[in-house]
């Protein structure tokens, strides 16, 4: 994923601390014995889970504020197959963005970059063969010990810190940089309903150039040129740093259901720069199913026809099914729904609520002024109704987000009124 130059991002998980949420099963035989619990993901093919954090980073160069920075991760995970040890191929499907909406309308987040991964993990969470060197960005976070916990014990595994520098320090690929964390079983918490297990996390991570090299990732021309200046230009010369988390794991469901964090991250380049991003980190896991089929579709179509709905088509598409509002009225060359369009959209959030996956809000308008015109209105629309949703209740501001398409995929013809009118549209996509 392209990110800015001096920034660095904590994509904080259910599966582990930076990218993978957990997969979803029915509960499990029992894990609790006579000496303790056994603590395990459950893995079934099939099972999926989406899962939003916020990471609130404040980034440094030698001591000076550089920049503060809101990002929002947004996972999706199925488990594409089970081997017969437990172990599981994981796909997984995320977007990350920064915090850009504060407006009139509400506190929106947008669409952002997109990359997806596949990985395995095994029932204990150790993570292995992933298909894209700079993900996830902390491996194997949390695992477990293959023994009996009681409150109280502690017990450590082996982890991995993956850093994108590409742009910060001149290099082709990762920096690996490994860890062993720490984690205590401190205790039960009642949450819902539900029995939560408190478990503690701390790890500390050290790199310099001399232990980078093939150990660190980089490649054996990358230590070469360290040592003897001879190629790449790399400016990476070192990295520590320390986590400190908070983790409540549902065992009945061998998941994890949400979790806290603090971070602190240090690099240094050739030229003596010291760069440090400071942070915390917060998360939950959400269930969901995938909507993306016929039956759904006939289903949306038939309530879209049982609350005489005009003006609006429902459709399969990469992302889920879409409902579209065609031809939406705003008041003129603004954002500002009319109340037709308001009661209108009050019977759809009727039926969003039978679906708990996220929202995906997408502006469209016709091509009239500027293409910057066209995306700034395309984005206010967006956030408009998806704003109206969240007021409604239908969903909080975690689960919805929005994007502007500006006028670059038209249904009909801009030349006509007709066509315009058509162009003008918002679609609601519940995601997969």
């Amino acid at each position: 994923m392209k990110k800015s130059l001096f920034t660095t991002i904590r994509i904080i998980t259910a599966v582990f601390v930076a990218l993978l949420p957990v997969s979803v099963t029915a509960a499990p035989k029992s894990t609790k014995t006579s000496d303790g619990i056994i603590f395990q993901f459950n893995h079934k093919k099939g099972d999926a889970v989406s899962h939003v954090a916020t990471v609130e980073e404040e980034a440094y160069i030698n001591g000076q504020l550089n920049n503060r920075t809101e990002f929002i991760n947004r996972t999706s995970t199925t488990v594409e197959s089970v081997e017969k040890d437990g172990t599981a191929l994981l796909s997984t499907h995320y977007m990350t963005t920064q915090n850009n909406f504060i407006n009139s309308t509400g506190r929106m987040l947008s669409w952002g970059e997109e990359d997806s991964v596949k990985i395995y993990r095994d029932k204990n969470g150790h993570l292995h063969d992933s298909d894209n060197q700079f993900l996830p960005t902390v491996q194997s976070i949390p695992s477990f010990s293959e023994e009996p916990v009681k409150i109280g014990d502690s017990w450590t595994s082996e982890g991995l810190e993956v850093h994108d520098c590409r742009e910060l320090f001149n290099m082709e690929g990762a920096i690996e940089v490994p860890f062993t964390a720490k984690y205590t079983y401190t205790g039960d918490e009642e949450v819902d309903g539900k029995t939560l297990r408190v478990i503690e996390v701390e790890y500390k991570f050290f790199q310099d150039a001399s232990e980078a090299g093939d150990k660190g990732g980089l490649g054996q021309d990358w230590y070469d040129s360290y040592l003897y200046g001879t190629s790449n230009g790399s400016t990476y010369a070192g990295t520590q740093g320390q986590a400190i988390q908070k983790i409540w794991w549902d065992n009945e469901r061998g998941e994890l259901d949400h979790y806290i964090e603090e971070f602190v991250i240090y690099m240094y380049d050739t030229f003596n720069n010291t760069f440090a991003f400071r942070g915390t980190a917060h998360g939950e896991v959400t269930d969901y199913k995938s909507v993306n089929d016929k039956d759904n579709l006939k289903k949306l179509q038939k309530k879209v026809e049982k609350y005489k709905l005009d003006n609006i088509s429902v459709k399969q598409g990469e992302k889920g099914l879409t409902i579209s509002l065609d031809a939406i009225q705003f008041e003129p060359d603004s954002n500002v729904l009319l109340p037709s369009e308001k009661k209108k959209i009050e019977k759809l959030g009727e039926i969003l609520k039978e679906f708990s996956n996220d929202l995906l809000i997408s502006g469209h308008c016709a091509a009239r002024g500027t293409v910057r015109m066209q995306q700034q209105l395309s984005e206010e629309r967006a956030e408009s109704v998806a704003s109206y949703l969240v007021d409604l209740g239908i969903r909080d501001q975690y689960h919805v987000f929005t994007q502007g398409k500006g006028a670059r995929e038209p249904v009909a013809s801009n030349d006509t009124e007709a066509g315009r009118i058509k162009n003008r549209r918002v679609e609601i996509t519940i995601m997969d």
